[in-house]
């Protein structure tokens, strides 16, 4: 086989140890936290899991060596060879762990479809960004639905799809026609919603189509009192009777995510999983995010992330549409910042293998430098030691010097 004249590690490669946690966590919303499984590691050395999310256990420690020695920057492979041997090296090619530099971060892995159906929601909730910046009442068109729905139907691998991205999609004056375009392509949807406006006539058209993958209802307090504070708003009669008869539907798993703060958040937590739980929803506390730094005060999360970013799978795993059909990072990029296309411009391989597509994940992964005011650098999921992380690059995570 013959090989580039420079190589360098992949950064999507996640090392893991036998008999040791999975250092990478899958944080889903639709069914919770998911590891790779790691069980069947006998005689091994070490593990590599890569985009599939699948653990590759190893007999040869030198092959860690050499992801190693070439993680960083661009090593010839000349000298890889004359160092460790030419078949490891050809090996470690061939399975894509070593790769020309020019074709780090073309890979990608999508199971979802980001959707912004509308940019306007009713709540206000202090723990998010809508509080202090409410956007216009922006509406995805028909046609663009149905055209974005149309690709990511055409794209394997996409599970599902959501409608959410800091509104409340159970608003959206299109809400019936794009269920109903979503059945006649194939796609399952997870609604994500504060539960004001799902009223029984959309949970039972939601349930007649077979769309609905997964029901999260928002529910911050299961006080009215306190949910008007924390909400802004006077809609805790009209959610908490949807989310009782979406219940008694028994049609769908329905879990209830609660956002705030330590104490009232594990407080709230508690009474809403003692209120619902036996009714077998699942009731579970989200993670504090500061949106990459757009919220301030009490939700302030303080992230500075200087030097090489570490990898993130939002841009990889998941497609994310704005209102207008530009494409665009991920669920933190509030303002919508850091684009690299347009939905209209191809289909979504044409836009998640384009260059500007390719040059932001090089950028998330640490490939290339990424500007100071770069939207990664103050996002949690940067952090070293943040608990949900899905890549452990080992350039930025291995525990020997490089």
């Amino acid at each position: 086989m013959s090989l580039p004249a420079l190589l360098q590690t992949s950064p999507y490669l996640t090392v893991l140890e036998p008999n040791r946690p999975s250092p990478v966590i899958y944080m889903t919303d639709t069914h919770g936290a998911e590891s790779p499984d790691t069980d069947d590691h006998t005689g091994a050395s070490f593990g590599i899991v890569d985009l599939d999310r699948k653990v590759s256990w190893r007999h040869d420690r030198a092959e860690l060596d050499i992801l190693r020695r070439a993680a960083a920057y661009p090593t010839a492979s000349q000298m890889l060879i004359e160092n460790y041997g030419a078949t490891s090296v050809v090996s470690l090619y061939s399975l894509n762990w070593l790769q020309a530099p020019d074709a780090l971060c073309r890979d990608y892995n999508l199971i979802s479809g980001e959707i912004e159906i509308s940019s306007h929601c009713n709540w206000a909730c202090a723990c998010c960004p809508v509080s202090a910046e409410p956007k216009g009442r922006n509406t995805m068109s028909l046609d663009l639905f149905e055209e974005t729905i149309h690709k990511l139907a055409e794209h394997a691998g996409i599970d599902y799809v959501t409608f959410h991205f800091f509104n409340e999609p159970t608003l959206d004056r299109f809400f019936d026609e794009r269920v109903s375009i979503l059945r006649r392509h194939h796609l399952k949807l997870a609604l994500y919603t504060n539960g004001s406006a799902l009223t029984e006539g959309k949970l039972r058209q939601l349930i007649e189509s077979e769309t609905l993958y997964h029901l999260i209802f928002n529910i911050p307090s299961p006080d009215a009192d306190e949910f008007r504070s924390l909400t802004n708003s006077r809609t805790f009669p009209q959610t908490i009777r949807n989310l009782e008869i979406a219940i008694e539907l028994k049609a769908f798993p329905i879990d209830i995510v609660v956002n705030g703060i330590e104490p009232r958040l594990s407080v709230n937590t508690r009474a809403l999983k003692a209120r619902y739980g036996r009714d077998g929803v699942r009731v579970g506390a989200t993670t504090l995010s500061d949106r990459a730094g757009v919220l301030k005060g009490e939700f302030d999360q303080h992230v500075f992330v200087d030097g090489a970013l570490r990898g993130c799978n939002w841009p990889v795993n998941h497609f994310y549409v704005a209102w207008n059909g530009d494409v665009f990072i991920c669920c933190n990029d509030y303002h919508q910042k850091e684009t690299y296309g347009n939905v209209r411009d191809g289909t979504i391989h044409e836009i998640m293998s384009s260059d500007a597509a390719v040059h932001l994940r090089r950028r998330v992964f640490g490939i290339e430098a990424a500007p100071k005011d770069f939207i990664c650098r103050r996002c949690h999921d940067q952090a070293l030691h943040f608990p949900f992380k899905q890549f452990q690059p080992i350039a930025t995570h291995s525990s020997e010097k490089l």
